[in-house]
């Protein structure tokens, strides 16, 4: 092996062996410590801590935390929200919890009833999105190439040594049994890896460090609603059928007709079509239409249009 090749092998590794290293340790230290990593997702808290930023926070008794400190907490809805503590005071065995971002003007809308809570004692910006993606399926696929790789190095990196015949062979030789030691390294990194992939799902904690604001709104409001079609016609005079047409309504997508003994029956027609014919035997109902308007994956309807009944037979009748 090349001396350039066993250095960057040698680098390699060691630098394996401390990234290995470390998320044994933090693992070990959300485990036993109760500590936490938090990775936030809005920016609330700027300029102390960015989107994207990532913190370190260790669940204290609400008694310990004071005025100032910042805090995780989860609220009724389940969201985990990151702010500054502005105000406490007991209620009764918790603590009751104001909290504002550092960004936002106003306190968050309701205090957090606690016993306790994560504070954060260190943080670092931008550090989120690495964690982020290494708690991805694209991160869990390069943390399992980097383990292989290193695996490689420390076990199989250093190729099949050759005889030791003469001095320079010797001395290849003993720089081969010297890498041996590269193994155990290689095994802790795995480790390392295999730990961090079964311990991010429970470590990592998305946080919203949430806006809030105060605003005052003016205007005219409306809802928004499908407009039905202005007329519903009927055409007779048809051989054991009837024809039923619309007047067309601007940005519909599709109609559904009503008809048989008070509209039981329905059939859906996509615009820009506006007429379908029922063929039947005897029978007679009513009908009507009602216009459909997708917007996105809803749908909204209108309300119905006019009615018409009619009577199929020999020759159909409207009315």
């Amino acid at each position: 092996m090349s001396r350039l090749r066993r250095s960057a092998r040698e680098v390699a590794l060691t630098v394996g062996a401390t990234l290995g290293l470390v998320c044994i340790l933090a693992a070990l230290a959300a485990a036993f410590l109760d500590v936490h990593l938090l990775v936030f997702r809005s920016g609330s808290m700027a300029p102390t801590v960015d989107t994207g930023g990532a913190a370190l926070a260790r669940t204290v008794p609400a008694a310990e935390l004071e005025v100032g400190n910042i805090v995780s907490v989860v609220g009724e809805d389940r969201i985990r929200v990151t702010h500054r503590v502005v105000a406490l005071e007991p209620a009764g065995d918790a603590v009751a919890l104001t909290l504002r971002g550092d960004a936002n003007r106003v306190d968050d809308s309701a205090p957090y009833v606690v016993t306790s809570a994560e504070r954060v004692f260190v943080h670092v910006d931008r550090l989120g999105y690495v964690v982020s993606w290494l708690a991805s399926p694209v991160g869990y696929v390069a943390a399992g190439a980097a383990v292989v790789g290193l695996l490689f190095l420390g076990f199989g990196g250093g190729g099949r040594p050759r005889p030791p015949i003469g001095g320079r062979r010797r001395a290849e030789h003993r720089v081969s049994e010297r890498g041996s030691v590269s193994a155990p390294v290689a095994l802790l990194v795995a480790g390392g890896l295999a730990v961090v992939a079964l311990v991010t799902p429970s470590v990592v904690q998305p946080t919203m460090a949430s806006w809030t604001d105060s605003a005052t709104a003016g205007g005219t409001f409306s809802a928004l609603t499908v407009a039905p079609s202005p007329s519903f016609n009927c055409g007779g005079l048809g051989l054991l059928s009837v024809t039923f047409s619309w007047t067309a309504v601007a940005g519909a997508t599709s109609y559904t007709v009503h008809y048989g003994a008070g509209g039981s029956q329905t059939r859906n027609v996509t615009a820009p079509s506006t007429s379908t014919t029922i063929t039947s035997a005897i029978s007679s109902g009513t009908a009507w239409v009602v216009v459909n308007r997708n917007f996105g994956s809803v749908t909204w309807s209108s309300v119905a249009s006019n009615t018409r009944t009619y009577t199929v037979a020999v020759v159909s009748l409207c009315g």
